[in-house]
């Protein structure tokens, strides 16, 4: 029987990987599922977290108008690491989905209102710079 190149190279490999002590690297399907739904959390809390900074933001800059005040910096970034929410570490992937379904509109909400403000500036004619 012949064996063409790429099978003998495949077999060579789990060969060394297996005479080396290391597992084979594959997940398994409930790891797989676990993984994917620990990603779309992260996901969803880093999108809670850019509607809150946003939100901030656009709360900070409604005020600066209505006092008259210069337009406030936009500093926006998330500095801080980002982890998962613990009530969102409880929940299934469809909960999880929902979850970041709500927090996604969050976020357009809180983009539009800081843009409608940054606009007001801009109209007025003091941006800040």
């Amino acid at each position: 029987m012949r064996f063409t190149t790429q099978t003998v190279l495949i077999t060579a490999t789990v060969a060394t990987t297996m005479a080396t002590g290391q597992p084979a690297l594959a997940l398994t399907a409930d790891e797989k599922r676990e993984q994917s739904r620990l990603v779309a959390a992260e996901r969803a809390t880093l999108f809670r977290k850019k509607a809150d900074v946003m939100a901030t933001y656009s709360n900070k800059c409604e005020a600066a108008f209505a006092a008259g005040d210069p337009m406030p910096e936009r500093d926006i970034r998330i500095t801080d690491p980002v982890g998962i929410d613990e009530d969102l570490m409880a929940m299934s992937s469809e909960e999880i989905s929902e979850q970041f379904g709500i927090a996604s509109d969050a976020t357009r909400e809180a983009r539009r209102a800081m843009n409608d403000c940054i606009q007001k500036y801009r109209k007025k004619g003091n941006d800040g710079s």
